[in-house]
């Protein structure tokens, strides 16, 4: 039987992520998950913040994840001090979701700069999990509602972002996972992209730059080759608007802002961020660690809601896509 429980990292404790996971699991609105956490570093921290909630410490027995019904189930982990936490958190939800004792998990927002000190190869949680999973392409996948948004480079400079598509293959391959994830992971059998360029209104015909002419356009023809229909390279500025998130179900950006700046906007920090192409089920919030929000009243909890409907929507998808691929293969062979 596939579990029905859901990995938490702890991410940054300080900020809002466990804050918000505690206060929805006392409203009932998220159930059926384990935090992935050091115990004694979280019975301090639900100390000094006064919050009173009944915790067990789940443990694993006869190839499941033992939890309670009534508590706030923690499994324990090694950790001295917070930052060490929030990366041990990272590397044991992935053994939890390779062994199958957890059906996804759900990355609470991290401060990539403080685990960059303890580990200086961490880039991002995305990075982090695809080095795990050995795969050589993923993608980060925004979502909101049923829409998808696609940053195709992430955490790097924007004078290098050109540079990185004279490499026309990992691009190619890139898109070609992300119409696979769509198709497996979400049930969208004819996803329609639409895909911005690199530079301003897509250089302008050569005035401003031949990039997109150079760079873009011969990765979109080898897709539209594929059978994979990409209405691309459009101007940055004028991509995301009604019309066209009503007619596309994806949208690719060349990178990192290009993509958050409209998504956030939409989404109003309730989106989910999704490692796509992996063995297990990765998503987090996209709503940071939000310091400054820490103890206030009035943030949203829709980003965790979110994450916690979406790992159970992909894994149920994930399993009908195995059932019918099942039933064809069985068709193929009876002939």
């Amino acid at each position: 039987t596939m579990s029905k429980l859901i990995g938490v990292t702890i991410g940054d404790i300080q900020g809002i992520g466990i804050e918000i996971l505690i206060k929805e699991w006392k409203r009932k609105r998220v159930k059926n998950f384990v935090l992935i956490t050091n115990y004694i570093l979280f019975k301090k921290y639900i100390s000094a913040k006064k919050t009173n909630i009944k915790t067990y410490k789940s443990s694993v027995k006869n190839n499941k994840l033992i939890v309670s019904k009534d508590s706030f189930n923690i499994f324990d982990i090694n950790a001295s001090n917070d930052d060490q936490n929030a990366l041990e958190s990272l590397k044991r939800s992935y053994q939890l979701a390779k062994k199958k004792y957890i059906v996804g998990i759900v990355t609470l927002p991290i401060n990539k700069k403080k685990i960059n000190k303890i580990n200086s190869n961490f880039i991002d949680q995305t990075s982090f999990f695809t080095k795990r999973d050995r795969k050589k392409f993923s993608n980060m996948i925004f979502i909101y509602k049923k829409i998808f948004f696609v940053p195709l480079t992430m955490h790097i400079k924007l004078k290098n972002v050109p540079k990185k598509f004279e490499n026309s293959f990992i691009f190619i391959n890139k898109i070609k996972n992300l119409n696979a994830t769509l198709i497996k992971d979400f049930r969208i059998n004819n996803p329609k992209y639409i895909m911005a360029g690199i530079n301003p209104h897509n250089g302008e015909k050569g005035i401003i730059s031949d990039e997109d002419d150079k760079l873009i356009t011969p990765i979109v023809n080898k897709l539209n080759n594929l059978n994979i229909k990409i209405n691309a390279p459009i101007s940055p500025d004028s991509m995301v608007n009604k019309k066209n998130l009503k007619n596309y179900n994806c949208f690719i950006f060349t990178y990192h802002d290009q993509a958050l700046i409209p998504f956030k906007l939409i989404s109003n920090y309730s989106g989910v961020n999704y490692t796509s192409n992996l063995d297990i089920v990765r998503v987090s919030p996209d709503h940071g660690t939000a310091y400054d929000m820490v103890g206030k009243k009035n943030k949203s909890s829709l980003g965790i809601i979110n994450s916690f409907k979406l790992v159970k929507k992909i894994a149920l998808n994930r399993s009908k896509y195995v059932r019918s691929k099942k039933i064809t293969g069985a068709k193929f062979s009876n002939r």
